[in-house]
């Protein structure tokens, strides 16, 4: 009987849901306001009191950022009126196309919201006959559930507008990202990277620098400056990380006898350094040191001046004295065999790597080969366009093809585990959605949150989101431990991979786990009673998981964001090891600027466009709550890439049109969504008719969005020509911008592009059309004529549509203009050198001129000692002002891109191991 009776009953309409969790919606918005107002006072507070804390790009000596004021609010007005030349110039176009991105996701939500608002949902009102009239207005607005059969009317409408409005949004998206990444790659077109390939998996017969260079030049494909084929030199790595480890253990080691600052009044660190360095061997030792021991206790700590202190220093200065013959030892094996390894290195096979790096003479030969097939078996030799020397993974760049390939399937049958291992957790979490599901385990609490609206919106709604939040906070860190695991060969890729997985990764245990146990979890008794009820539980129960998407959009939106001023995370974490810092380095190191990370930055708002896209016609207010959020995003993003993070990499927008790939692909969840709900409720002609919206989505990932994101890597050969062929004009002093003369506008080129083609042809009416027009009206019936109108008139609209999305990569996008404007840049500096800059006390600064390391091992065809090592309209941005403390004077650079080796002086495709700058003996300071 209970299952005729389940078959007979009518399953609660989803309305009902959203209409009872509209009051839970302003608790929820009280909740993040609270937290968010919370962490904005604090931000404001601190701020004014530690800027170089807060905004540490500031100390930046080139391409620094605006000075804010230290008023409470003052720096929202600063941060409003930053421009898009400012952040091209300061942070780079990677970091531009992020905070455009924000920009359309945000229009695009105020469109969406207000065919929504406007049209949705009064319609949806007038078609369902069994709404209730009583019903508050704001009740409605928030809510637009899919109640009866006459309103999927409406759903089924707003799915070919809302598809036509993401596609409009992401074509002018895509059309912009590209003509920027071009003009962009012009600009930069002489710096090293630039200029330069990777090439891969090198067949033997081409493994030698020489024979590299006469392959590429006799395919035709330009001039060759240098070839290198980096070595396999993994033991040379371990010699240098093992140096670096003494050098640790000898500063730790000279802090605890001296104390950093030394209070000694008569300390020399000039001197010390000179005596620890010294190389004395032979009779001349035993003297040495004996001087060494005298400073070290003349100069130690008081603590150590007493009988029982005096036995301890010695015991100290003796194991000083046995790691600095450990040091010495190491470093002169080291410089050895730096010295000794291109003396002898004849080329062998064993000794080389399949990896290499190409530098042309011009950036257009680079595109060319990456683009060629230039060696008759197709997986050897592949050439690609080279990462930046910084970007590039050094210690991962020799593995071997076979072992890639072993680690990448270790590295996603990991991914997989870990994947299933969350998806049970988030499972077991979305139970605290649901208060009829916790009533088994605490019976009181149902009755208790009852009574108090707060209290049930905090169990039911703000708890498992922040859990949620909490659980997924450490997934990036493990992605990218994988990445490396996998051998991706630069730091770009593993953010990109990164950001990939990770957006896979909330989707998974976000979006489907808590869509799906919201069905499972209240309806598994009568699943299992009477499985054929199976598709109409599911479709009355999908659309009432809207209310905790509602809910994690205002969370992010109002409290995440907000804390992400703070910076609570890294700032405790530099406080916490500046706590239990003591030599020089370790203080330097907890005051350096963090790097951006992608992955803490894109995967989110992807999420978010997700949800919205889900569940936009099932609750249109979600639209506006999400224009909210990506404002919300947009700014502080805004304010961390313009004045808090470094960037480690440029790839000049390389990564952006995957992502909105991916953006596009959330529309499948959107359909899935719809066209189940419509045919488990019997209207079959609207499944129909949204089939082909599968289809067009289908074909648009795999054609469109293949052709944007293959032929937006590279700039098309006109535009290369056309750049060598225009003159830049000289920028008028008066104004501070170039005006084009006469003799310039005539010798312009053409402005037919290789991109022409995809504008609509305009009509041209030729001698005869008149007559062939009047015959063709005569001969044809009256629906053949209104075929021909209507096709006329589908074509004017298609060419207007296409006019507001096609952007002329030849024209130069007004950034640049503005770029000119604001910098006083002349067309020279823009595409062929370093900018210039007017100041001439900067320009007659030592620090003028990039610092560049020549290439001593790679064979170099050409000198091209002055090109800039990254793909930046500035000068090198990692150089910071840092004014010197008490604790360090900031001497050296960080360690953060390869261990043992300073980050300073990767300019050349040349290994690290045998080029880089090796970091020194560091001191404590004087008091």
């Amino acid at each position: 009987m209970s299952s005729i009776y389940l078959l007979e009953e009518k399953p609660q309409d989803p309305a009902d849901d959203y209409l009872a969790h509209a009051s839970d919606l302003l608790t929820q918005t009280t909740f993040s306001l609270v937290i968010g107002g919370t962490a904005l006072f604090w931000f404001c507070l601190l701020r004014s009191r530690w800027p170089d804390v807060y905004a540490p790009r500031g100390r930046l000596l080139f391409a620094a950022p605006a000075r804010i004021g230290k008023t409470f609010f003052g720096w929202i007005s600063m941060v409003l009126h930053v421009n898009d030349a400012d952040i091209m110039f300061t942070s780079g176009l990677d970091a531009l196309l992020v905070l455009r991105l924000f920009r359309m996701l945000a229009s695009l939500s105020f469109t969406a919201s207000a065919i929504g608002l406007f049209i949705v949902v009064p319609a949806k009102v007038l078609l369902d006959p069994d709404s209730n009239p009583e019903t508050r207005l704001y009740d409605r607005v928030v809510t637009a559930a899919m109640g009866s059969k006459d309103s999927l009317v409406v759903h089924f409408a707003f799915a070919y507008v809302f598809t036509a409005l993401v596609y409009f949004y992401f074509a002018r998206f895509a059309y912009e990202t590209v003509a920027l990444r071009w003009q962009y790659l012009l600009r930069v077109r002489n710096t090293r990277p630039a200029r330069s390939v990777a090439v891969t998996n090198i067949p033997p017969e081409l493994a030698e620098e020489q024979r590299l260079k006469q392959h590429f030049e006799q395919s035709g494909l330009g001039k060759v400056l240098s070839v290198e084929v980096v070595p396999r030199i993994e033991r040379l790595g371990v010699l240098v990380r093992r140096r670096f480890q003494l050098l640790e253990r000898i500063e730790e080691q000279v802090v605890v006898i001296l104390g950093n600052p030394c209070p000694a009044v008569s300390y020399d660190p000039d001197a010390l350094h000179a005596l620890l360095t010294s190389h004395v061997h032979g009779d001349g030792a035993a003297e040495h040191w004996s001087e060494i021991r005298q400073v070290l206790h003349q100069w130690a700590l008081p603590k150590f001046q007493t009988e029982r202190g005096v036995r301890a220093l010695d015991k100290m200065i003796d194991q000083l004295e046995l790691r600095l013959r450990r040091f010495q030892h190491a470093d002169s094996v080291l410089q050895q065999v730096r010295n000794e390894w291109f003396l002898t290195y004849d080329g062998r096979r064993d000794r080389s790597s399949t990896v290499g790096f190409v530098t042309f003479e011009n950036a257009a030969s680079a595109h060319l080969a990456a683009q060629t097939f230039t060696f008759s078996q197709p997986f050897e030799l592949r050439v690609d366009l080279a990462s930046e020397p910084r970007d590039v993974f050094w210690e991962l760049i020799t593995l071997r093809a076979s072992s890639r390939f072993m680690r990448t399937i270790l590295s996603l049958a990991t991914y997989i585990l870990m994947l299933l291992y969350w998806l049970t957790l988030a499972f077991l979490l979305s139970t605290l959605v649901s208060l009829d599901s916790l009533k088994t385990y605490f019976p009181w609490l149902p009755d208790m949150a009852e009574k108090n609206r707060w209290l049930k919106s905090l169990f039911q709604y703000t708890t498992p989101t922040f859990m949620l939040s909490l659980m997924n906070s450490c997934v990036p860190y493990i992605l990218s431990w994988l990445a490396q695991l996998e051998g991706v060969q630069s730091r770009s890729a593993i953010q990109a991979s990164v950001v990939r997985r990770y957006y896979l990764f909330l989707l998974s245990n976000v979006l489907l786990i808590f869509t799906l146990s919201r069905a499972v979890l209240a309806d598994y008794s009568k699943w299992i009673e009477n499985p054929a009820l199976i598709p109409r539980l599911l479709a009355t129960r999908l659309p009432t998981a809207a209310p905790f998407f509602l809910d994690y959009v205002i969370l992010y939106a109002l409290a995440y964001y907000p804390l992400q001023l703070l910076q609570f995370g890294s700032i405790s974490l530099a406080m916490f090891r500046r706590m239990l810092c003591r030599t020089p380095r370790q203080f330097a190191d907890a005051l350096r600027p963090n790097y951006v990370d992608w992955a803490f930055i894109l995967p989110q708002p992807m999420l978010v466009f997700t949800v919205l896209t889900t569940y936009s016609s099932l609750a249109p207010f979600i639209f506006v709550l999400g224009a909210v959020y990506f404002v919300i995003g947009g700014f502080v993003t805004k304010y961390l890439l313009y004045y808090v993070y470094g960037r480690r990499f440029e790839t000049a927008g390389q990564f952006i049109l995957p992502i909105l790939k991916a953006l596009t692909g959330s529309l499948w969840h959107y359909y899935v969504l719809i066209i189940g709900l419509c045919a488990l409720k019997g209207k079959v002609l609207y499944v129909l008719f949204l089939l082909p919206l599968l289809y067009i989505n289908w074909y648009l990932l795999s054609r469109v969005a293949a052709q944007f994101y293959d032929n937006g890597q590279f700039v098309p050969a006109d535009m290369w020509t056309a750049s060598e062929r225009s003159t830049p004009s000289e920028p008028n002093t008066a104004h501070g911008h170039s005006q084009p003369s006469a003799h310039a506008e005539s010798s312009r080129p053409s402005h037919h592009t290789s991109t022409d083609y995809l504008l609509p042809r305009p009509h041209v009416p030729a001698p005869f059309d008149d007559v062939l027009d009047t015959i063709d009206r005569e001969t044809q019936g009256s629906g053949s004529r209104l075929g021909e109108r209507m096709r006329r008139r589908v074509e004017h609209l298609w060419t207007a549509v296409f006019r507001r999305i096609y952007v002329n990569p030849q024209h130069t996008p007004q950034i640049f203009h503005d770029l000119d404007r604001c910098y006083s840049l002349t067309g020279r500096s823009l595409s062929q050198t370093n900018y210039v800059w007017e100041d001439e006390d900067l320009a007659e600064s030592p620090r003028e001129a990039p610092a560049t390391v020549t290439p001593r091992f790679s064979t170099t065809f050409d000198n091209d000692d002055q090109m800039r090592a990254e793909l930046m309209l500035a000068r090198d941005q990692r150089e910071s002002g840092i004014k010197p403390d008490e604790f360090t004077d900031f001497s050296q650079s960080s360690v953060s891109l390869l261990e043992g080796v300073l980050d300073e002086g990767l300019a050349v495709y040349e290994h690290p191991y045998l080029l880089g700058n090796l970091p020194s003996l560091w001191l404590p300071m004087k008091k």
